[in-house]
């Protein structure tokens, strides 16, 4: 039981939307578009993103703690290495099946749709693995949240599309843009919070590009897009009019932006973001779903 706790610490699953809400938009956007639709290969697609997902994290804090990123006194990513609870070859290990895991998924999928989708695959592994690893990962040039937005928010929604037509879809990534969005606002509000550890440990970020009022007025605008891009599409036939639910999430996002602006940014306020994107993510999916 123990093991199990300091797992799903290191893991850390409440951003999990991240990869779940990408991927079941992808897979539902074919299902309205009139594609054959499985429910298997939904269920198998999403796992997929949540494994990959898992690599990349436990990824990232293992490179994060040999860099020096994460160090007492510094940031902490998820802590267990910091604080000694988990070794940094234990996590790697980690990371390394539940790609394996996710890629064998992946192989199942590519062998029921096609080999596209092994491409897209391979390249998402890359990604994950990439994306923190030394002082070229996009992590340190100031390009996480565009890698991120590229990786989960496009990749994994067209990921799940692909996983039920086996092709390309321009119409499923502008489906998925709204919370492709509101996912990349995770990281940005995460290194917000994280600005002074991280100028310490000499990484680059998005935020540290703005002036302190600049960054929150940017975190502004990745917080209004999809409130601006969901009704637009739905209203021009581009999505379902159910997937305005999403709206609903509102006078969270409201609240949510007014805590960061008064600032500090915190740790509440990250996962503040992670809920709303998971709620949101929810409400849209299931817009699609009905409105079939």
């Amino acid at each position: 039981m123990k093991a199990v706790k300091l797992w799903a610490v290191a893991v850390r699953p409440y951003a999990y939307s991240a990869s779940l809400v990408p991927v079941a938009i992808g897979g539902l956007h074919a299902r309205v578009s009139g594609a054959e639709f499985s429910g298997l290969r939904l269920g198998v697609s999403l796992a997929a993103g949540v494994l990959l997902h898992t690599a990349a994290n436990l990824w990232n804090d293992y490179h994060d703690f040999k860099g020096g990123v994460d160090r007492e006194g510094g940031g902490v990513g998820s802590g267990v290495l910091v604080r000694g609870e988990m070794t940094p070859a234990r996590c790697f290990r980690g990371a390394t099946v539940c790609a394996a895991l996710g890629a064998l998924a992946g192989l199942w999928l590519a062998g029921q749709v096609g080999w596209g989708l092994l491409l897209l695959g391979v390249a998402g592994l890359l990604g994950a693995f990439a994306y923190s690893a030394g002082p070229l990962s996009p992590k340190h040039r100031a390009l996480g949240e565009v890698w991120v937005f590229l990786m989960m928010g496009i990749g994994m929604t067209l990921g799940g599309h692909m996983a039920q037509t086996g092709r390309f879809s321009w119409g499923a990534v502008a489906a998925g843009l709204p919370a492709a969005l509101l996912m990349t606002l995770i990281l940005y509000a995460n290194n917000l919070r994280d600005m002074k550890s991280d100028r310490d440990a000499g990484l680059r970020t998005l935020p540290m590009r703005f002036a302190p009022v600049e960054g929150k007025v940017v975190a502004g605008l990745f917080l209004v897009i999809p409130f601006l891009l969901t009704p637009l599409m739905a209203l021009t036939r581009q999505l379902p009019l159910a997937t305005l639910a999403a709206l609903l999430t509102l006078p969270v996002a409201v609240r949510w932006y007014r805590g960061v602006w008064i600032g500090p940014v915190e740790e509440k306020h990250v996962v503040g973001m992670a809920l709303l994107h998971l709620a949101f993510g929810i409400l849209f999916a299931a817009g699609l779903w009905i409105g079939r």
